[in-house]
């Protein structure tokens, strides 16, 4: 594995670790400032706006009922000053496979592009703890 890979991955970990403590200043923190951005919720129509996006994380967030995602099976590809993570989420008893596509802002890999989807696929280890990618 690449700096630029293992890099990646730590910050597609920050992506997860934002998501499941609701915490909207680090997912805030984790998506592109000066790039383009786009997201697509399961089910939900494509957002392309920032001001947009980070709305609905807030909503997502709210109250006790925010998702717990699980995030296995990462794996990072990378060129350039551009690279994507394609991994699966498990949500409960459903699984949605993710592609995050970041990119280089200042050096630090932002996050640019968040789309999950149900998939058939089950991860290798569904229900014990995931490895850590970094």
């Amino acid at each position: 594995m690449t700096q630029d890979e293992a890099t990646l991955l730590f910050a597609n970990d920050a992506f997860y670790a934002a998501f499941v403590s609701a915490d909207v200043d680090a997912m805030n923190a984790v998506w592109a400032k000066k790039n383009p951005v786009s997201c697509i919720h399961p089910g939900a129509p494509i957002l392309i706006n920032r001001t947009i996006i980070m709305e609905s994380w807030r909503s997502i967030f709210k109250g006790d009922e925010a998702p717990v995602v699980v995030p296995y099976e990462a794996t990072a590809m990378v060129v350039g000053d551009m690279g994507w993570v394609t991994c699966l989420e498990q949500v409960g008893e459903a699984v949605a496979a993710a592609t995050n596509i970041f990119v280089k802002e200042d050096g630090q890999w932002k996050m640019t592009h968040h789309q999950a989807g149900v998939t058939s696929a089950r991860p290798k280890a569904v229900g014990e703890r995931p490895k850590q990618t970094h």
